[in-house]
């Protein structure tokens, strides 16, 4: 649960897009309680972003912040509703390592085919892990359009 005092700082704009995509505050506090619980959190070392993840239900919300102080000032929030298939990661066919570093494993996320699942269809997508860990990465694209494109297409079937 969220500790007393914990605050998020989160900009008009921001806020709004939160808004319109249905991502509430508390979906952004329990991320972040979660991250500080398990410390499974990805850090861009060029702007000090921090990325982390949680999915208390159906659906995995992922959120981008920084941390000043006892505030937590929110860049970005996203969500999608497919299953992440964790611990079957394979290489990609092209190598590609990212920006982002793993800060459990203090790894370069690189380029993997991750298994997905949604409404019983699995299928492998090319999207950054952990190599080490194989914690996945969903960029803020990956999951609101491409993502989400596959989960309208599954649902229309």
């Amino acid at each position: 649960m969220a500790e007393e005092g914990k605050r998020l700082q989160i900009d008009a704009d921001v806020e709004a897009v939160l808004e319109k995509r249905g991502i509430r505050r508390e979906d952004i506090q329990g991320v972040i309680d979660f991250a500080e619980e398990t410390g499974n959190v990805y850090v861009q070392p060029e702007t000090g972003h921090c990325l982390a993840y949680s999915t208390p239900a159906t659906t995995t919300y992922w959120v981008e912040f920084g941390r000043e102080g006892g505030t937590y000032r929110i860049y970005r929030a996203y969500s999608h509703r497919m299953e992440i298939l964790h611990g079957f990661n394979m290489p990609a066919r092209k190598q590609q390592t990212m920006d982002w570093t793993c800060t459990k494993c203090d790894r370069k996320l690189e380029l993997a085919t991750v298994k997905l699942k949604y409404m019983e269809e699995t299928f492998g997508v090319d999207i950054p892990a952990c190599p080490s860990c194989q914690r996945i990465f969903v960029s803020e694209e990956d999951a609101t359009q491409r993502m989400a494109l596959a989960e309208k297409m599954l649902e229309d079937k």
